[in-house]
């Protein structure tokens, strides 16, 4: 995926939210799928980097004035 730019600082702050959002997403689906694995210390070490991530994101969001988005995954 490109890295998106802008001179403009609210869009690049949009851009960053956008990319934190899928990488939440991401995150997610791996400590889900290392559970149904059985790989319980690997799921906890992915929801350490995902805390960092929600942080992130919450930062961004908050720059923009805006609530964090709800990415809650579907059940699986």
């Amino acid at each position: 995926m490109p890295v998106l730019t802008s001179a403009e600082a609210e869009e690049m702050l949009r851009f960053d939210l956008n990319n934190e959002n899928e990488t939440v997403r991401h995150y997610r689906r791996r400590v889900r799928q290392c559970e149904a694995l059985g790989e319980f210390a690997m799921a906890e070490h992915i929801r350490q980097i995902l805390i960092d991530e929600q942080e992130h994101q919450i930062d961004l969001a908050t720059a923009l004035g805006e609530d964090v988005p709800d990415l809650a995954l579907p059940e699986e």
